[in-house]
């Protein structure tokens, strides 16, 4: 574990007085900026009210790595004409970013996980349906001693007798242990398995390893989620480990896949679900 070690005090040095941490939890959205509630212990069951979402839908995820690689805005423009809802890691509050997701006309909120130089950095959910609630949850790295995010968003949808309920989830990377990664994991899958409709908890997990692979999907399985694994697997691998997932619940899952690009360090994972009949519960 050296190089995360150096990786923070080349962070501590380097980031110096242009980092900022928001001490409450902050959205970023396509209407302006405004605090939202850290995740309560059950997320609210709100009965659904008014059309939404289609009852099939594609949701896709992709860690954009900062836009710190050529040609992100043209894959990612692709990815959201072909999406009803798409899940963003490492993303930067950017004009570039905001405009693409208008002219796609998407709503978005994105958390701060922390601001560089001015610009905040975070998950980001976007979807053509306003967002009905909104709540956040940030796990400090004990190595990097920044906060990784999680966005939870209750989306409308259609033919459903409760709303989606969408968690946008940039996991605990650089740690020593799993101290860290459990608590945030095990939060976030507590608060998915209670909720009493349908769920989707996706992004980029972190699971570099075995330990941490095989801890995630434990933890999926005792919480009642099947994975929506891609026919043909072109996840990125860290020590032979996919780091990005699909997760799901009181869902049908139609399909999966997924895209090599060169746009970023991980690959778009996108998924089709349709909802379950009423009647199931």
């Amino acid at each position: 574990m050296r190089v995360p070690v150096f990786l923070s005090a080349i962070i501590a040095v380097l980031l110096g007085g242009c980092l900022e941490i928001p001490s409450q939890e902050t959205l970023s959205t396509n209407v302006g900026t405004r605090l939202i509630d850290r995740c309560p212990a059950v997320i609210p069951a709100t009965r659904q009210q008014t059309d939404g979402l289609k009852s099939s839908f594609r949701l896709t995820t992709w860690n954009l790595n900062k836009f710190q690689r050529a040609n992100w805005q043209q894959e990612l423009k692709t990815s959201a004409q072909q999406s009803d809802l798409l899940l963003l890691q490492e993303a930067v509050e950017r004009p570039a970013l905001s405009q693409l997701l208008l002219q796609a006309h998407f709503n978005w909120q994105q958390i701060q996980a922390f601001r560089l130089e001015g610009e905040a950095i975070g998950v980001l959910n976007a979807a053509p349906v306003a967002a009905l609630y909104n709540c956040a949850l940030r796990e400090l790295e004990p190595v990097s001693r920044l906060p990784k995010s999680a966005l939870l968003t209750l989306y409308p949808l259609m033919d459903s007798n409760y709303p989606l309920l969408v968690i946008n989830v940039h996991g605990v990377n650089f740690e020593l242990a799993m101290a860290a990664y459990r608590r945030q994991m095990g939060r976030l899958f507590l608060l998915a398995k209670g909720y009493p409709g349908p769920v989707i908890l996706a992004g980029d997990f972190a699971t570099w390893g075995n330990k941490r692979a095989d801890y995630l999907l434990t933890l999926a399985k005792q919480s009642g989620f099947d994975e929506a694994v891609p026919s043909s697997d072109l996840r990125v691998l860290v020590m032979s480990k996919p780091v990005d997932h699909i997760f799901y619940r009181k869902l049908q899952l139609k399909n999966s896949g997924n895209k090599a690009t060169h746009a970023s360090d991980h690959n778009p994972l996108w998924a089709e679900f349709s909802v379950l009949p009423i009647s199931v519960k």
